[in-house]
């Protein structure tokens, strides 16, 4: 029987579909409605009232009956004693036969006895014991009679026989005579003129059964006259029940499709004021998420800053439109729009007014195109816009006004007036001719022409040439980098970074090779630009972040406290989800995120400051560490070390390779290590080629040296490192 896999990922054996809809009936036993729950309620108070009732009648009728037979039983104790007095004065009985006579006219009378004085010879018996056996009188009973002269109760009550069906009523027989004296036989001066005694005893039975069969009859036909009267109540009781909550089962539907994720749900207000507090508390909740619903969706596919829409959205409407272009055979273009000298602004007069201005050129761009149109901010100081149903001429006339409109524009900052330029490129959406990742490039290519030939310009893209054998070319690399991430066969390696004070520390920065067609290994510098301009390195990102910590967690289960390094591209910044990934894969791989250090090269995080300040303070509030690299290439460097929480500075390569020829390189090189010093920032030498450069920077503070010379990339970590002895620094 094959096996098949749960909720959670377990295995479990399928089972019979006849068992498994048993076992769901059972599940369902206990979600009762509400409605039903209240008729079980009212049908359980029934039953209980009826059992009450009927219980308490029993109890109380049979209370009654005991009474009255026991006061009906001292009236025929007395009048048997007046009939019984011939029987103890003749001892034979011939003058009592209007006994049996009188007991004919009693049918609850079971039977009598008359004992003599000893109590255990029977004089006389009458009536029908009707099989049951009728002990004789024991002797603690005469001797409890005995004591009963005189009192208000003259009699035994025995409830043994039968379990009380039948009562036995015993009294003694009494006689009194007046004491004689002289002639008359009698003085009446004495004080007790009379003397009692017991001449025998009266043994009356009387059958409680006969009444009580009676009982049961009434109260067997009133139950059933009270059930019928229930048995309507709970008709009526039920259908006022279910018209009472019937609003509130009305609600079920809704609540299903708002569980479901739907929002565009109403619920009907009740006339019921209960219910209706309910019915507005839900429909203000269906409003709340579809208001932030709405803003989710506006905030995951617009940019906040400028309010256009987003890369995302711009390349699904892309698509759609590619997809309308193919049925309808009607030409779009897409322009790829890139502010010239932009970070220049965003250096010399800082982020504010480099906002303001990106605002600005969005505003522009808004105001040049039709409604049908999309403008999206794609990245940076990077915008794209999609214009519907224009031709070559159409498209060249509308990239002429963007060019213009970016001249003519000023924007007065503080003392200063700002303008920008931008150079654009034009790719035309032609019907079944290419995807919108390919457009895209098309778009980014001709924009690169259009700067390589001076700023403010652009240029359309055509294919022929060598531009053709040029996209060919990058489409290729970009089937095979996707070809590459599906199939997973992508290679890290690791470089060693080491430690000048603590050489024994292990620490490796992450680097990628890719597998090239014809099984050759493919530097990043080859394959890197292709997957930037495909938008692909966000996937390779996250291919990277995925395998990197499993390896890492690999190496550390294996005995070996190694720290890597990963690398992140600028694409990565715009991302919200690659905080979360990180999370997810250092808590699933058990790894500390403190053996983890994230590099992002100085341009991107001044391109997307912003975004790279939030994705570096998240990493670093959950324990992970930061590092600058390439740093000192950008106009005002130093300005962004005050603004971003990394840990390490990497001076970039090129200060480093030559600062044991070049003056000025070595003068960089001391800056960066004394600044990173004063802001408690470690730093990292890239490129160290020899002995003597080590020595320089041993002299000059460094932290950390990396190289070819201090250890070659390898997909297996080294045991010994080329290193130089362990010295202190020196910060001159």
């Amino acid at each position: 029987m094959p096996l098949e896999r749960n909720a959670i990922g377990r295995f479990r054996f399928p089972l019979p579909a006849g068992l498994e809809k048993f076992l769901q009936s059972v599940r369902r036993i206990g979600e009762r409605s509400l409605v039903s729950r209240l008729l079980a309620l009212l049908m359980l108070g029934a039953v209980a009232v009826y059992l009450i009732v009927n219980i308490g009648l029993w109890w109380t009728a049979s209370n009654l009956i005991d009474d009255n037979l026991e006061k009906q039983a001292v009236r025929w104790l007395s009048e048997l004693d007046e009939l019984g007095t011939p029987l103890y004065a003749s001892q034979g009985g011939r003058h009592v036969s209007n006994i049996d006579k009188r007991i004919k006219h009693f049918p609850e009378i079971a039977f009598i006895r008359y004992y003599d004085a000893s109590g255990r010879k029977i004089l006389g018996e009458y009536g029908d014991r009707r099989g049951v056996e009728i002990p004789l009188l024991k002797p603690d009973q005469i001797r409890e009679l005995s004591g009963t002269g005189g009192t208000e109760r003259d009699y035994l009550v025995d409830r043994s026989i039968l379990s009380g069906a039948y009562l036995r009523f015993i009294a003694p027989i009494r006689v009194r005579s007046i004491r004689s004296d002289g002639l008359l036989g009698f003085s009446l001066e004495n004080e007790k003129p009379e003397n009692v005694k017991v001449i025998g005893y009266i043994d009356l039975s009387i059958d409680s059964g006969y009444y009580k069969e009676q009982l049961v009859r009434s109260i067997a036909s009133g139950s059933l006259i009270i059930a019928a009267l229930m048995a309507v109540g709970l008709f009526f009781g039920s259908r006022i029940i279910r018209k009472a909550l019937a609003p509130l089962t009305a609600l079920q539907v809704p609540l299903a499709r708002l569980a479901q994720g739907e929002t565009d749900v109403h619920v009907e207000r009740a006339k019921d004021a209960e219910i209706a507090v309910i019915s507005d508390a839900l429909n203000t909740t269906i409003r709340a998420l579809r208001d932030r619903d709405e803003t989710l969706r506006k905030m995951a596919e617009s940019d906040p800053l400028t309010g256009l829409v987003n890369r995302s959205l711009f390349r699904r409407e892309l698509e759609a439109e590619i997809e309308h272009a193919s049925h309808d055979a009607v030409p779009s273009a897409v322009f790829f729009i890139d502010l010239d000298q932009f970070k220049y602004v965003n250096d010399t007069l800082g982020h504010a007014a480099g906002d303001k201005l990106l605002i600005r050129v969005a505003e522009l761009l808004k105001s040049r195109v039709r409604d049908k149109d999309v403008v999206s901010r794609f990245g940076g100081d990077e915008f794209t816009v999609l214009a519907r149903n224009v031709s070559r001429e159409g498209a060249m006339e509308l990239a002429r006004s963007f060019n213009q409109i970016m001249r003519d524009m000023r924007l007065v900052e503080g003392d200063k007036i700002l303008s920008v330029n931008c150079s654009i490129g034009i790719a035309m959406i032609e019907p079944g001719r290419h995807g919108a990742e390919e457009i895209l490039a098309h778009a980014d290519m001709a924009c690169f022409e259009a700067k390589s030939h001076g700023r403010n310009r652009m240029h359309l893209y055509e294919e022929g040439g060598e531009g053709r054998k040029e996209m060919a070319m990058d489409i290729g690399w970009f089937q095979h980098i996707k070809q590459i991430i599906e199939q997973d066969r992508f290679r890290l390696m690791y470089q060693p970074i080491a430690d000048v004070i603590h050489p024994d520390k292990e620490s490796y920065e992450v680097l990628l090779r890719m597998p090239g067609p014809n099984g050759e290994i493919v530097l990043p510098s080859i394959f890197l630009p292709v997957a930037q301009r495909f938008g692909l390195m966000t996937d390779i990102d996250r291919w990277v972040i995925v395998h990197a910590l499993k390896a890492l967690a690999d190496f550390r289960a294996s005995g070996r406290d190694v720290i890597f390094s990963i690398n992140l591209s600028g694409q990565s910044l715009e991302d919200a989800s690659i905080l979360q990934l990180i999370k997810d894969h250092l808590t699933q791989n058990r790894v500390p995120p403190n053996r983890v250090i994230f590099e992002i090269t100085e341009q991107s995080a001044m391109r997307y400051l912003d975004k790279a300040r939030n994705l570096i303070q998240g990493l670093v509030d959950i324990g992970c560490r930061f590092a600058l690299d390439d740093f000192g290439t950008g106009f005002s460097s130093f300005s962004y070390l005050k603004q971003l929480p990394v840990d390490f500075i990497k001076i970039d390569g090129s200060f480093v390779k030559n600062m044991a020829q070049n003056s000025m390189d070595e003068t960089m090189v001391l800056s960066i290590i004394q600044i990173a010093r004063s802001l408690g920032k470690e730093t990292v030498a890239e490129f160290v080629p020899d002995e003597k450069t080590i020595a320089m920077l041993k002299a000059s503070g460094v932290d950390h040296l990396q190289g070819f010379y201090i250890g070659a990339p390898s997909e297996k970590l080294p045991v010994n490192l080329r290193v130089v002895p362990k010295t202190n620094k020196n910060a001159s």
